[in-house]
């Protein structure tokens, strides 16, 4: 017995294409707005250079591999599959969060391609979802092709463009918005927090536990690190024994007298003022390292790394938001990765790489000016080794860190 499937439902394995007209009319009215034509011209223009970022960015992680092992050793720890957007597979992105990012981020992405195609006379053909098997892996919206291979090299490059272009537009509004809540935090207790203790150290022996928050040293308080350095450098400088008056569980009765020597206490610290401090405002400091800072993944398994970040497992319930209270991780948790991965998505899909927007837009731009001077069969070949090329540039940045010891 055949089984025969609605007409709505397509399949191509292991995917299933679930086709709906959910959002065409939408699509109509916003392709008719002066804004949108506006934006296809912006997207058109801004393609290129995120295509030319995202070369750079391939380049520049193959150097530092290349000029600094350390890279490559912290590349071989996360493994292979953190190069991959997808949650599940990449063992660093939260399969809830990342789920509703990616598919977020793949709706504005297809939403765009389709708002454009309307707005440049293209048929829009129908919405929809991309299962894999029965898991949702995306959304796409179906234009025209044959008008899309048609139209002209103008029109066709805005309707590529404008899914990357989106997907980083998205991605700068979810980090505004990411750090306004950043901005709205503070410490549960100002304080110096305790990470780690090792179980020979005079700190565990004496008591003291991981989670507990040091407020004062002999009687000064340690609202911040300096506080805490400056309180630990004097006793040194007199000398006598090190008391920490520690917050627990939000009782602060608590002392610890330690010997001189902190060293052999075996305790690991977090200033959580200033740690937050120095993430909220990473980029009015540094614009470039502030972004830099923003793509740092707050699952990873580097203390380096989640320490430095406060709404990070280990830290966010040392934190509380002025605004949503202790619940403020979910909203902090979804725009940061409605960020991170409408980023990555935008410009990876910019990369001049076939069948990639950015490959499609420079097989046609190619075939325009290039057309006249030689054949359509050499045009094409110019833009696969291209590809090729492109496509070599990432698999020497996943397997190259096993080469470098």
């Amino acid at each position: 017995m055949r089984l025969r499937l609605p007409s709505m439902v397509e399949v191509q394995f292991p995917f299933i294409l679930v086709k709906t007209r959910v959002g065409l009319k939408l699509m109509d009215r916003l392709g008719g707005t002066g804004f949108s034509r506006k934006m296809g011209l912006i997207s058109l223009v801004v393609m290129p250079f995120l295509g030319a970022i995202m070369v750079y960015l391939l380049l520049n992680a193959i150097s530092n591999m290349l000029s600094n092992p350390s890279v490559s050793r912290v590349l071989r720890e996360l493994g292979p599959a953190s190069n991959i957007l997808l949650p599940g597979v990449n063992p660093y992105l939260p399969v809830f969060y990342g789920w509703v990012a990616l598919i977020t981020a793949m709706v504005i992405h297809e939403y765009a391609h389709g708002t454009q195609a309307r707005a440049n006379g293209m048929n829009v053909k129908s919405t929809g979802l991309v299962l894999f098997l029965i898991i949702p892996v995306g959304a796409f919206a179906e234009v025209d092709e044959k008008q899309l291979e048609d139209a002209g090299l103008e029109k066709a490059g805005r309707v590529l463009s404008a899914g990357p272009v989106s997907n980083v537009i998205a991605a700068l509004a979810a980090l505004a918005v990411f750090i306004l809540l950043m901005l709205t935090l503070k410490p549960v207790v100002d304080g110096i927090l305790v990470v780690g203790l090792s179980a020979n150290g005079t700190a565990y022996q004496k008591g003291m536990r991981p989670g507990d928050i040091i407020i004062g040293v002999n009687g000064e308080p340690t609202p911040d690190w300096h506080s805490f350095a400056e309180a630990v450098r004097k006793v040194y400088k007199l000398g006598g024994n090190i008391t920490f008056t520690v917050s627990r569980d939000d009782f602060s009765n608590y002392t610890f007298t330690l010997g001189r020597n902190l060293s052999s206490s075996g305790i690991r610290v977090v200033p959580l003022k200033d740690v937050l401090e120095n993430y909220s405002q990473a980029l009015a400091h540094s614009p470039i390292e502030g972004f830099v800072t923003y793509l740092m993944i707050p699952t990873v398994p580097f203390p380096w790394v989640y320490e430095a970040i406060p709404f990070s497992n280990p830290l966010q319930k040392y934190y509380v938001s002025t605004l949503l209270g202790k619940d403020y991780h979910y909203l902090v948790n979804f725009f940061f990765w409605a960020w991170f991965i409408n980023l990555n998505l935008g410009i990876f899909n910019a990369l001049p790489l076939y069948p990639m927007d950015g490959g499609v837009v420079l097989k046609l731009f190619c075939r325009k000016k290039l057309s006249r001077r030689m054949s359509v069969k050499t045009v094409d070949k110019m833009v696969y080794i291209t590809s090729l090329i492109i496509l070599g540039l990432i698999m020497v940045l996943i397997i190259l860190p096993y080469f470098i010891r």
